[in-house]
């Protein structure tokens, strides 16, 4: 048949420590990681899929503790399991020092790939070409986790076309950051633009290293796909995870794609008013109703971000243990969580007294500074000198304000 099945997973970071949940809440995730790539191997084999592509990033560094390896090195041994081609990617680069790429550091541990399992080792793209369909599959490895490496598909970096069989479909698989697509605060790493792209020689390319699904299209064919996190692996990694199957038509070279659902967990980053809250059980009460609002139910993870002015003297840390038993995991987001002090009104009267001279001195410095961060403490200072001067006491209350924003690890 003209039309071949491909299952494409990527960024699955086997290893990764989860520091973002409690510590109850890591193992379970991890097994749910591993969950999520044994699932993949079944879809592949129960789908007649010809190739199972995974384009970086299988492992979360480039040395994982010996059980994760041994889990990853036997997870494509079920009978059935297509061919498998695997790109290491900036998290898991293929160093002579790998322990999982190294042939021989992984022979030292009585393990080895199986057969069906290509690795492609090579900074520079080489090829393997599939023994029962008109394919083949041209892949290049990071060697180290430099974040630059190079343009993957400038014209000079990419195999002459005029070495490509024309009886044959190319197909790429690849780590790398498609510049028009790439998500606040992520890092750029081997970038790529949609020209280039659409001016390679390869039908289509799967890619890795962006957590959330995205594609190039062109003449109603998908030429480029990131499958995402097969499972989410931060606190802002919101909407569906899984893989993708990749349907492609050998006779018209032209591809489309399938999302399947594998993470059974779903990230909502949502917010919650709790202006005029005199308790820490009113904001929690207004957590909770935020979470009904949005259909977050038990097996899920959420991100709530508290916003509103909270009356003055009322200190909130974290949630109870009974609102946190409603999700699987929560983190709260305080940054913008503040007291009912009415700055505006200070601002606009006369500075007669020690604490109006301590405001207007702090709004000054506020009103000079643009840089986020400092205009954060600076605030927070103002607000840890109001509580001194009204409420006659200093405790730990603001501190979040001046937080740096989560980084995305990628």
């Amino acid at each position: 048949m003209p039309t071949l099945r491909l299952i494409q997973l990527s960024d699955l970071h086997l290893g990764a420590p989860f520091t973002w949940l409690v510590a109850e809440r890591r193992v379970e995730r991890q097994r749910e990681q591993q969950r999520a790539l044994e699932r993949a191997v079944q879809l592949a084999i129960e789908r007649s899929a010809t190739a199972l592509l995974i384009p970086g990033d299988l492992f979360d560094a480039e040395g994982v503790n010996a059980e994760t390896m041994a889990f990853a090195v036997h997870a494509f041994t079920r009978q059935g399991c297509p061919p498998v081609f695997i790109t290491p990617g900036n998290h898991d680069p293929c160093t002579t020092q790998s322990a999982y790429w190294n042939e021989r550091l992984l022979a030292a541990r009585g393990w080895a790939w199986p057969a069906h399992v290509h690795v492609f080792r090579d900074a520079d793209w080489s090829r393997a070409d599939l023994h029962t369909a008109p394919v083949t599959v041209w892949g290049r490895s990071f060697v180290s986790n430099a974040p630059a490496f190079g343009r993957p598909l400038e014209s000079r970096a990419l195999p002459p076309r005029a070495g490509l069989d024309a009886s044959r479909v190319h197909i790429a698989v690849f780590h790398g950051s498609r510049e028009a697509a790439c998500p606040p605060g992520q890092k750029i790493t081997a970038p790529f633009s949609d020209a280039e792209m659409l001016a390679s020689p390869f039908s289509y390319a799967a890619v890795g290293h962006y957590h959330q699904t995205s594609r190039i299209e062109a003449n109603g064919a998908v030429r480029l796909a990131y499958a995402g996190s097969p499972v989410a692996l931060n606190i802002s990694e919101t909407g569906a995870h899984g893989i993708l199957e990749v349907a492609l038509d050998t006779a018209t070279r032209t591809a489309s794609i399938e999302p399947i659902v594998l993470d059974e967990r779903r990230v909502y980053s949502i917010a919650a008013d709790v202006t005029g809250a005199a308790s820490s059980d009113a904001i929690d009460y207004r957590i909770l109703d935020a979470l009904q609002a949005a259909g977050v139910t038990g097996r899920d993870i959420a991100r709530v971000k508290l916003t509103g002015r909270i009356v003055r003297g009322v200190r909130y840390a974290a949630a109870s243990t009974g609102v946190a038993a409603n999700v699987f995991a929560l983190r709260l987001d305080l940054r913008e969580l503040r007291p009912d002090y009415d700055l505006e009104g200070i601002r606009a009267r006369e500075a007669t007294t020690t604490e109006d001279r301590f405001a207007h001195a702090l709004l000054a410095e506020l009103d000079a500074e643009a840089d986020a961060t400092r205009r954060a403490r600076i605030l927070s200072a103002l607000y840890y000198g109001l509580d001194a001067f009204r409420l006659r006491e200093v405790t730990p209350a603001w501190e979040a304000m001046s937080a740096p924003p989560e980084e995305i690890e990628a």
